[in-house]
């Protein structure tokens, strides 16, 4: 009896200790679960997915970081999207003129600071402005034009922003700007995006949506 005891203990301590261990593993488990929620919540709060996921998982899962070499600004755009910028001593060197511009980025395959081409759109931070909101600015610089606009006032990375749309009939296409200015420590962000049927292939809903992800990504440090 006692022989058959003794050799039964190392076995009874054995089951034991093997549920412990899975119990333990089981707590780990449990722990080790929300520690990666966590981690991954940060990391696509971080790289600002969190904004955009909810409109077009695909666009937003497959969209690129833009962070401004001036550390003003980031956002997340189109992985198809072309994008050149410059900062406004870049400009100066090479226009001869900042166009008073801090930061001037195309969405375009070359950089170039005249009007119209091929080009999705733009981001122009301007560094100084004789206005002092952007209500002012909305009345002032939007309400003065011949072919009526829409106007809009949203928020842009939490500050008060306007966005003006303007149609123009061409006979060869037609052509459609979205604006969006808002003010960040004195300094005037436009915020365009184009489109037009001759340089613009996909469906306008496209870059609509392309829109609403780089507005709802947009942050400014």
């Amino acid at each position: 009896m006692w022989s058959k005891l003794a050799l039964n203990i190392p076995k009874f301590w054995y089951i034991k200790i093997m549920i412990k261990i899975k119990r333990n593993n089981s707590f780990s488990l449990l722990l080790l679960i929300p520690l990666l929620l966590i981690l991954v919540l940060a990391y696509l709060f971080k790289e600002q997915y969190l904004n955009c996921i909810t409109k077009d998982f695909f666009l937003c899962i497959k969209s690129k970081k833009y962070v401004s070499p001036v550390r003003k600004f980031a956002f997340r755009y189109p992985n198809d999207y072309p994008i050149a910028y410059k900062t406004g001593d870049e400009l100066k060197t090479q226009y001869l003129s900042d166009f008073n511009s801090i930061e001037w980025v195309n969405f375009s395959s070359k950089f170039y600071p005249e009007a119209g081409g091929n080009r999705l759109g733009s981001i122009i931070v301007e560094k100084s402005t004789p206005y002092k909101n952007i209500k002012e600015y909305a009345n002032k610089e939007l309400s003065n034009f011949e072919v009526p606009m829409k106007i809009e006032f949203i928020k842009i990375g939490g500050k008060d922003a306007v966005c003006s749309s303007l149609k123009t009939q061409v006979p060869t296409f037609k052509i459609q700007r979205d604006t969006c200015y808002f003010f960040h420590k004195k300094e005037l962000y436009h915020v365009a995006f184009d489109y037009d049927d001759y340089y613009h292939k996909f469906p306008v809903e496209y870059y609509k949506k392309a829109k609403e992800l780089i507005l709802s990504t947009f942050i400014i440090n």
